[in-house]
């Protein structure tokens, strides 16, 4: 009787504990298109150090720029950042300027402003 209530026990904590956190690794995409350009968009988001709630994210950008009815060569661009998670509100926020991302853990989504990035794959 007493090795079953540890076995609770330890099964009760392994099944509470927390692992939202590794869910949010991954590769994550989005397309958008304007009257200007269109955009296919990834994120790739990584933890940036042993758990202490700071993640990267890695954003590769293909841009096609229009402009008078004419379609210009297609632009990579890449940006990097560090954010901060709150576990609490599901969000990432960037250390240096400000950009928030609003986790969705039902829909497996990244919201940042009005464009949502479905994410594809784990890492």
């Amino acid at each position: 009787m007493k090795y079953l209530i540890i076995w609770l026990l330890f099964f009760v904590a392994a099944c509470s504990g927390s692992n939202n956190n590794t869910v949010l690794d991954g590769v994550y995409t989005a397309s958008f298109e304007h009257e200007f350009a269109k955009t296919d968009d990834t994120l790739i988001l990584k933890k940036a150090n042993d758990g202490n709630g700071v993640y990267q994210i890695i954003r590769h950008s293909g841009v096609i720029k229009k402009l008078d009815g004419k379609i210009f060569p297609k632009e990579i661009l890449t940006d990097t950042w560090t954010l901060d998670y709150n576990t609490d509100k599901q969000i990432l926020t960037e250390l240096k300027g400000g950009k928030t991302f609003i986790w969705d853990s039902n829909r497996l989504t990244l919201q940042f402003g009005e464009t949502t990035y479905k994410k594809i794959s784990g890492l």
